[in-house]
């Protein structure tokens, strides 16, 4: 279940918090947050090596690791901020996501990414894109899964991101009770799959 009160107030943090968006250059997700106003010490996130997708290109082999060790209604949530996205074109189809490892919490609100965007004709916009459970899942054979979503799906995002509008930021968040272990974050064709730069494709390719 999506709680638009703590969604939105986490967002809130974030910005306040002068996130820094570029306008060149591949996004990277290497900054993450546990919003934990309460002090409860249940959630966490960070990016460790050995626990992501690896083959024979995988250099690093690192993952994200979201979790959240109490309530769903626990005021709380963790993940991470994409930055170097403002002004990147919100491009309708299967163009956010991320591989999720078998075995982890996927929810109808967690993981998903809080997408704020600008229309064409100038106007803000907020929508929850995802979770988990509203994607377009993969199986990649190896233990792990791809989830894509779609910005303009009204069945994936909520509401649905009109066509034409520009990206302002997107954090990628879990505040539903679990554990999730993810890879390969991608936006409009680009992968991150550790702290630092994206690359057009997975820097592990399956």
């Amino acid at each position: 279940m999506i709680r638009p009160v703590v969604a939105f107030l986490a967002v809130g943090a974030l910005v306040l918090s002068s996130v820094v968006f570029a306008d060149e250059g591949g996004f990277n997700a290497s900054r993450t947050f546990e919003f934990d106003p309460d002090h409860t010490g249940c959630v966490s996130a960070r990016w460790s090596k050995r626990i992501g997708e690896t083959d024979s290109n995988c250099k690093t082999n690192f993952g994200l690791s979201l979790a959240k060790e109490c309530a769903t209604s626990t005021f709380a949530s963790a993940g991470a901020v994409l930055n170097n996205i403002k002004g990147a074109a919100v491009q309708c189809g299967p163009t956010l996501g991320y591989d999720i490892k078998d075995g982890s919490t996927c929810e109808a609100g967690s993981p998903r990414f809080n997408v704020s965007y600008t229309t064409a004709a100038n106007v803000s916009g907020f929508s929850f894109v995802g979770g988990c459970a509203n994607g377009t899942k993969v199986s990649l054979g190896n233990g792990w899964s791809r989830l894509t979503f779609d910005p303009c799906s009204p069945t994936q995002a909520f509401p649905p991101i009109p066509a034409g509008s520009t990206y302002t930021s997107v954090v990628l968040i879990v505040d539903d009770m679990g554990s999730y272990t993810l890879d390969n974050i991608q936006i409009n064709g680009s992968y991150t799959d550790k702290p630092g730069s994206s690359g057009t494709l997975p820097s592990c390719t399956l």
